[in-house]
């Protein structure tokens, strides 16, 4: 099915802004024609209604002679004053009388006001009418309890545009993240590190060419990527191959060499043919090193749902193992509550935990103190080994997860360090999808933790 028809940005604003401007007149013209529907069905008067019938009245009282048989309209007060102006009868208020009073003697009116006045002069009597200018109920009821229609009409405009932004608002912001959540997505699998997804669609212009630029970087990694893996294969493939090929040549050396040794050789050939015999077994060291390496980047152990408390309990009794064959103090934390069991290549995460271990051990002080500590972080287990050793130099903690890297003569070859444990529970811990974090103690010694993530 083909795409919509790409609009751009600008138009889509266009379009909000004209639907606003519909809605907020929209807004404003539905009230007043409810109130011109209230009006025609009687339940509210005009504007000037009160007015009418106040000149209406007029002439009535003043050709009546008795007052009460007049009908006064609903909206209209009066007060009844003698020619000297003394108040005989009113229906007025005292705050309104006043007014009243003033009219009939100066004529002002407060302008302020939304009453008026009307003088009526009868026969030995004045009547002052006051009437409301402005929109009424034509129920009392309604005219006590309720804001006056005008009022109300101003009410129901300004909650029909707050409303009518609101919603527009609202509906034009989910369209436009509707619009975006092709890119969201992109950007979560990328963040995911899967580059096998196909990205989305928008209808909007300056999106959609944002959309495909995207696209446009994701092959090109992933064609990088891609290349680069490869590459890292074959190069892997190479140093197991070469290693195996050095295993057989360094054996027949080493052989020769020890046949040598056995045949009473003169005291200057024996020296040398045992350091042969010596620097073959560590050439040989470095060529099991080089399969260890390359057999771990190889590794396609399956995980398996592993029960924890076993586990742990492995890893706590050999970790202390290692440090009694060294003199060390181990001290273990596995606390209770923690998860009963959860996926993981057992050999080999033993094994990287277990490389941290010797790791602390090797760099400790006599009589120091290991301390393992497994704990359950959010969604991951940490696997924290501490040591009361140097601690790691800054280049260490740099360079110390690549493989034969040795920082110091501790851990030299020499000394039977290949410098490929910290490297061996690196590799083990991107093989489970986690990491391998060093640090340094703040009251000394060194911090090596593994994550390992649960889901």
């Amino acid at each position: 099915m083909g795409m919509k028809k790409l609009s751009s940005l600008k138009t889509a604003f266009w379009r909000f802004l004209f639907m606003l401007l519909g809605g907020l007149i929209g807004a404003a013209a539905v009230p007043f024609l409810l109130m011109n529907i209230s009006t025609t069905l009687g339940i509210t008067t005009y504007g000037d209604y009160s007015e009418i019938r106040s000149n209406e009245l007029a002439p009535i009282l003043a050709a009546t002679p008795d007052l009460s048989d007049v009908q006064i309209p609903m909206g209209i007060e009066y007060v009844l004053l003698d020619k000297n102006y003394q108040i005989i009868e009113t229906t007025l208020d005292e705050g309104e009388l006043e007014h009243a009073m003033r009219y009939a003697t100066t004529g002002v009116i407060d302008q302020n006001l939304k009453k008026r006045y009307l003088l009526v002069t009868r026969e030995n009597e004045y009547v002052v009418l006051q009437y409301y200018i402005g929109a009424q109920y034509t129920n009392e009821w309604m005219n006590t309890h309720l804001p006056s229609p005008d009022i109300l009409l101003i009410i129901l405009i300004a909650a029909g545009g707050i409303f009518v932004c609101l919603f527009l608002t609202t509906r034009f912001a989910k369209k436009l993240r509707l619009q975006l959540d092709p890119l969201y997505e992109a950007t979560s699998e990328v963040a995911k590190q899967n580059l096998d997804f196909e990205v989305g669609h928008s209808n909007i212009k300056e999106f959609e060419d944002v959309l495909l630029s995207f696209s446009r970087m994701k092959e090109s990694l992933k064609a990088s990527l891609e290349q680069q893996w490869e590459a890292e294969h074959m190069q892997k493939e190479q140093i197991a191959a070469l290693a195996h090929d050095l295993k057989t040549p360094l054996t027949v050396i080493s052989g020769n060499a020890e046949l040598l040794c056995e045949d009473g050789l003169p005291a200057p050939q024996q020296a040398l043919a045992q350091g042969i015999v010596r620097n073959a077994g560590r050439a040989q060291q470095y060529v099991d090193s080089l399969r260890a390496v390359a057999a771990l980047a190889a590794q396609k152990e399956e995980r398996a749902e592993t029960p924890a408390a076993p586990l742990f309990a492995a890893l706590c009794r050999d970790a202390q193992a290692l440090c009694a064959k060294a003199g060390l103090r181990f001290q273990q934390d596995v606390p209770q509550g923690g998860p009963a069991a959860f996926a993981c290549a057992r050999e080999l995460l033993c094994r990287a935990v277990l490389n941290l271990v010797e790791n602390a051990v090797a760099v400790s002080p006599k009589n120091g103190l290991v301390r393992l500590s497994i704990q359950q972080d959010g969604g991951q287990l940490c696997f924290c080994v501490l040591d009361e050793g140097p601690g790691f130099s800054p280049e260490a903690l740099r360079l110390g997860t690549q493989p034969f890297y040795s920082g110091d003569a501790a851990r030299s070859p020499a000394a039977g360090h290949m410098g490929l444990g910290l490297a061996i529970a690196d590799e083990a811990a991107r093989l489970h999808g986690g990491r391998l974090v060093l640090s340094n103690r703040p009251q000394g010694g060194a911090c090596a933790e593994l994550f390992l993530p649960l889901a």
